[in-house]
């Protein structure tokens, strides 16, 4: 992978659980994995079952994976991770409280046969708590708090191209969306260049707790934040081909600057 740019690539853009029958392949039956290519290296957000492939794409060298949080459709990429095995790389995984000792109950048995202690590549775990803001290789981080049963973390990356130009996107997956909440998100995805969002739901399907938002309101955010691009993702199980390309019909007709992903997407 070319680490000389700015690039965002989509892995996995399901929800809930993997659809991998035929009906759900154009947008695509893997859970939430997107990765991003910049200047100081390669960034992964979320480790769901979109994840294994982006692993066998990768060469050696560092990796780091920012967790949003812990529920099995956002990290059961994790133990068929191919880097994992290569003793030449280096990834350091990060996310909420109990990082460790939840991932280690995942990846080891009785679940899976071998766990981080049995892997070749040197892995690091780092806490975060919501509001969080540091600078890794070149790239400023920035978190906020989700609105999700557990809770969950979203991710602002500010970046340059490698022409020079300042580039961001917002990760904004597994959030529930009230007034308030809204409010902390156009600031958070203030001007951002691509803001991915939880399009879970249709507002007809809409279920109030249970931590997802509609693509309605992802288009409602990108305008309130001034966001220059919105990608819906994170889509229901049921919501298939034929039903997610009516979707996107309709937003596209409200407003030009909505996508919905697909995997193997790229944003570049």
């Amino acid at each position: 992978m070319k680490k000389d740019t700015w690039c965002v690539e989509i892995w996995g853009s399901r929800g809930s659980f993997p659809r991998p029958e035929a009906r759900f392949l154009k947008y695509g039956g893997n859970t939430s994995c997107v990765s991003l290519i910049h200047g100081g290296g390669v960034v992964i957000l979320d480790a769901g079952s979109g994840l294994v492939e982006l692993g066998r794409r990768l060469c050696a060298g560092r990796l780091d994976i920012f967790i949003s949080h812990f529920h099995l459709d956002h990290v059961q990429g994790l133990p068929m991770f191919q880097p994992f095995y290569n003793p030449e790389t280096e990834v350091h995984i990060y996310g909420q409280a109990g990082l460790k000792q939840s991932l280690e109950t995942l990846v080891g048995p009785p679940y899976w046969p071998v766990g981080f202690s049995d892997f070749a590549a040197r892995i690091s775990f780092h806490e975060l708590r919501p509001g969080t803001e540091f600078v890794l290789n070149g790239l400023k981080v920035t978190t906020l708090g989700g609105n999700h049963p557990g809770g969950s973390i979203l991710y602002r990356m500010d970046g340059m191209d490698s022409d020079g130009r300042k580039r961001s996107l917002v990760y904004a997956l597994d959030c529930e969306a009230d007034e308030k909440v809204m409010q902390d998100l156009a600031e958070f995805a203030r001007e951002t260049d691509l803001l991915l969002w939880d399009a879970g739901f249709t507002s007809e399907d809409f279920k109030a707790g249970w931590g997802h938002s509609t693509w309605e309101q992802g288009m409602a955010l990108r305008r309130l934040a001034g966001a220059k691009k919105v990608v819906m993702m994170h889509y229901n199980g049921a919501y298939d081909d034929t039903f997610l390309e009516k979707l996107e019909e309709r937003a596209r007709e409200q407003d030009a600057a909505v996508w919905f992903a697909r995997e193997g997407m790229r944003l570049c």
